[in-house]
């Protein structure tokens, strides 16, 4: 099974406004309107008479005026305004002190300004409340700025004011009233607006001048403090102590570095550390001590010598060796002395008791200027450090103080400049306040007068009353129209359908336009003629009429007979050809003509040359075999109970090819249910296989629930309204449930019956 409706919200078949096309359709309001154009026109009419009458008893009106000068005319007197020479330095610039003419002329009709009119209108002639006067002030008085001419440059100094209102003598006491209010403004308050300024000035320079002194009191205290006048300046002098220092330190542990590896290299050449390098140098330096050692080392070369030429047990050898243990014993008690007395600390193995010749003693004494060189390199760097670490600590504060001392800085003088600022103004204000030049009243206010010295009045407007009357009839003629309509609820034209629901329209078919031939007619007193179409007057379920007999006309022109040319085409056209192998037809009430139409389409297809069956499924009101003259003595009733099978009773109809139909029977006894059963799907099954195409006819779709369960099975349903009958609310639910239900809808169908 096939559909070609697109799946529709269903909000939008409740609200009844969407189209074929998304958006908004205004066309069946359209035709609403042009129907009750009558109605619509009528009381448009009647609404812009009534206008006009209302129109016709309006007062008069009258207009007056009177202008403002509010800037001197020539050069010379902008140059001797104090303004000019209070604010440019006695040099004159227009842009200083020109008037602000558009924020004046709002400030002249604010709703503050036209009370205080008002209230002054009212108090010297009391006809009228003061709200009354207010409110013609906001709607009818206006203050322009008077031209010459058109285009820029055309603008003058001078204020229109003007104001219209019904009477002469009130229009007159209005302009009166606001030309002193204006002049006192251009003075007075003006005056006293500059004079606020001196006050708000002379009001704001104590705090200011003691903020000045407070600004400056914490900025020497903190050079008293920190002992500086510019924190940035010492900063960076601090920096390049800091920058010296450490390349000192630098360039002294580069020295000590190089001295170490010199007392190293000297340590290892003597053997001797730097302790025993001072005892050995204090040693070498005692003559008693060098002495003895001179005599031992005389000593040890005669024990050579003798050793040589005696034995060791010699005389000899033996006072020599006497000799020598003597000067050996002395040489350690005056050794031992010298230790003692210079403090040394010197091992008993030590070289620093050795002789020293000249060599050594160069060496040694190199080694004790390193050793104080690194001492004095050593001292150095421990002086240096607290400075720097002294310095550092500075450094660190300065950041803080600088901005600090920055911020003083800028405040002082931000407020300097205010208070100089504040205490030119105040003269300059001072001097504007006791030589301020008011406006000028260029004649008083007046009314245009005729020759004979009566106010020229204007005539009332009628132009927006007749206009608001034929709106009004309008939009009156147009909601009586749209509700008169709404409340007979039905289908006027066949767009409707389509528009309103937003479904397919597949056909519309008109009245039947052929000869009526007389009631009574069937099949067998026809000529034998291949018949072109089925006309009935539909006569659906539960109502005792019964729709007229088939008949069967010869073929002719008729605009009846291509409207199903045209439905079968549609049909064709959107189920593209074979895809379409069932339908069902129907209404959403009775006698909308389903039974009509679903002849008629079949007779259409059927002479196309498909194999096409009707089948009556109507248990309520079965009308096929009346319509087509064939027996209904066995039908679908009975193929259901199972008595026989469906072609058994399979009636082709006479006279017109292709054609055959399965009415319903007359034993009627039965339920419904059979079309729930599985059997009856299998019949639709095999039906659809048999033939080309397969119409139902069924009841109305809220009659029964049998139009639902036959949908579901077949390839789509043709959606029957009958125009001016059938309810559009009907409709529109019968549309909804189709869609809750997921039913396929083919489309729908208009019937031009009434």
């Amino acid at each position: 099974m096939t559909t070609s409706l697109p799946d529709l919200p269903v909000e939008e078949l409740e609200e009844g406004g969407s189209s074929e096309n998304k958006g908004l359709n205004f066309r069946p309001y359209l035709r609403t309107f042009l129907r009750k154009a009558w109605l619509i026109g009528g009381l448009t009419c009647l609404t812009t008479f009534g206008a006009w009458m209302w129109s016709s008893q309006d007062p008069y009106t009258y207009t007056g005026n009177f202008f403002l000068l509010v800037e001197p005319i020539t050069a010379s007197g902008k140059l001797t305004n104090p303004t000019t020479l209070a604010r440019t330095e006695g040099v004159p610039r227009d842009d200083l002190f020109a008037l602000d003419y558009p924020t004046n002329l709002v400030f002249l009709t604010n709703p503050g300004m036209t009370r205080q009119i008002a209230q002054e209108v009212h108090e010297k002639d009391p006809i009228r409340p003061v709200p009354a006067i207010w409110k013609d002030l906001r709607e009818n008085f206006e203050v322009t700025r008077a031209q010459v001419g058109q285009g820029r440059g055309s603008e003058t100094k001078i204020f229109q004011v003007s104001y219209t209102g019904k009477n002469p003598q009130e229009v007159l006491n209005v302009l009166k009233t606001a030309s002193e209010t204006f002049l006192e403004y251009s003075s007075e308050d003006r005056e006293t607006n500059i004079k606020a300024g001196v006050k708000f000035i002379d009001e704001q320079l104590p705090e200011l001048q003691q903020r000045l002194e407070k600004l400056k009191s914490r900025q020497k205290e903190l050079r008293q403090n920190y002992d500086l006048i510019d924190p940035l300046p010492k900063n960076q002098e601090v920096l390049t102590q800091i920058s010296s220092l450490e390349q000192q330190k630098l360039n002294l542990n580069t020295q000590l570095q190089a001295q170490r590896k010199l007392a190293n290299s000297l340590q290892q050449q003597l053997r001797l550390s730097s302790d025993e390098a001072f005892a050995a140098a204090t040693l070498s330096q005692d003559p008693t001590r060098v002495a003895l050692l001179s005599q031992l080392q005389e000593l040890n070369s005669q024990i050579a010598v003798a050793s040589a030429t005696f034995t060791d047990n010699s005389p000899q050898v033996l006072d020599l060796r006497e000799q020598k243990q003597n000067i050996e014993t002395l040489l350690n008690q005056t050794t031992q002395e010298i230790i003692t007395k210079n403090g040394l600390s010197v091992s008993p193995n030590s070289n620093a008791l050795e002789f020293q010749d000249p060599t050594r003693l160069g060496l040694i004494q190199q080694l004790l200027e390193t050793t104080n060189q690194i001492k004095s390199l050593e001292a150095q760097l421990e002086s240096i450090e607290p400075t720097r670490q002294q310095l550092e600590q500075q450094v660190k504060r300065y950041p803080n103080l600088i901005n600090e001392y920055s911020e003083l800085e800028r405040q002082i003088q931000l407020t300097e400049e205010i208070l100089n600022k504040l205490l030119l103004q105040r003269e300059t204000l001072k001097v504007e306040a006791a030589q301020e030049l008011p406006w000028e009243l260029l004649g008083e206010p007046q009314i245009p007068l005729d020759a004979q010295g009566n106010p020229i009045g204007s005539p009332p407007s009628r132009k927006k009353k007749l206009l608001a009357g034929a709106m009004a009839g309008l939009l009156l003629g147009s909601g009586l129209a749209f509700l008169w309509e709404k409340r007979r609820n039905v289908f006027y034209t066949a767009e409707d359908i389509s528009q309103l629901l937003g479904i397919p329209l597949l056909g519309e078919i008109p009245k039947d336009d052929r000869a009526v031939l007389s009631d009574g007619i069937s099949v067998s007193h026809l000529p034998q003629k291949k018949p072109d179409i089925v006309e009935t007057v539909p006569n659906d379920n539960h109502h005792e009429s019964t729709e007229e007999e088939a008949l069967f006309l010869p073929t002719q022109d008729s605009s009846f007979l291509e409207a199903f040319d045209d439905l079968y085409l549609q049909l064709y056209i959107q189920e593209q050809g074979t895809n379409l192998r069932s339908l069902i037809v129907c209404s959403a009430e009775p006698e909308d003509g389903c039974s009509t139409i679903a002849v008629n389409l079949a007779i259409n297809a059927a002479q196309k040359g498909q194999q096409v069956l009707l089948v009556d499924t109507n248990f309520s009101h079965p009308q096929l075999h009346n319509l087509l003259n064939v027996s209904n003595h066995k039908g679908l009733i009975d193929v259901l109970e199972g008595q026989i099978s469906p072609q058994a009773i399979i009636e082709s109809v006479r006279d017109i090819d292709n054609l055959s139909v399965l009415p319903m029977g007359e034993n009627l006894k039965p339920s419904r249910k059979y079309l729930w059963s599985p059997k009856f799907n299998s019949l639709i099954e095999e039906l659809g296989k048999t033939y080309d195409l397969v119409i139902y006819d069924t009841p109305s779709f809220f009659l029964s629930s049998d139009v639902k369960f036959m949908a579901k099975q077949t390839d789509g349903i043709l959606l029957v309204a009958t125009i001016q009958k059938t309810p559009q609310s009907l409709f529109k639910k019968a549309v909804k449930e189709i869609k809750k239900l997921n039913l396929p809808l083919l489309g729908a169908v208009a019937n031009h019956r009434i």
